[in-house]
């Protein structure tokens, strides 16, 4: 695993990657974006390969989740798979820790009723996939 950075450092070292390009559509970066939302590691998750250059417009396309956490750590080139605590590598989490179904729905996950999960969700027209209620 690569070493925890600062918050600060986080963000020089991440924009670096891609010479500046967003991962997702070569544009110039402007944000230094959590792959997983870094409010789901106890550490804050500021490790490099938890990281991407995005421009704003692909910036807000992977926190509303239309881009997927798999899709952006392969844009980034980055192999190694940082996970917080308790969760499992053989399974597919969405930005902010749901877990994906085969099917799509998703089962909430640690930060579901975040203010800043539902909005993303929300505006990602994907909120509602969120299962409330097992049988």
């Amino acid at each position: 695993m690569d070493p925890l950075l600062s918050r600060k450092d986080f963000e020089v070292q991440v924009l670096k990657l891609l010479r500046g390009k967003c991962c997702l559509c070569s544009a110039p970066a402007t944000a230094a974006h959590h792959i997983l939302d870094r409010k789901l590691f106890a550490d804050g998750g500021y490790r490099l390969s938890n990281g991407a250059p995005v421009c704003d417009a692909c910036h807000w396309r992977c926190e509303t989740t239309e881009v997927s956490v798999e899709d952006v750590r392969k844009a980034c080139g980055h192999n190694a798979l940082v996970l917080p605590d308790g969760f499992e590598p053989a399974l597919t989490y969405d930005k902010w820790g749901n877990l994906i179904q085969p099917d799509g729905f998703r089962i909430p996950g640690p930060l579901a009723e975040d203010t800043g999960t539902i909005k993303a969700l929300t505006k990602g027209g994907v909120y509602w996939k969120l299962l409330r209620h097992q049988s």
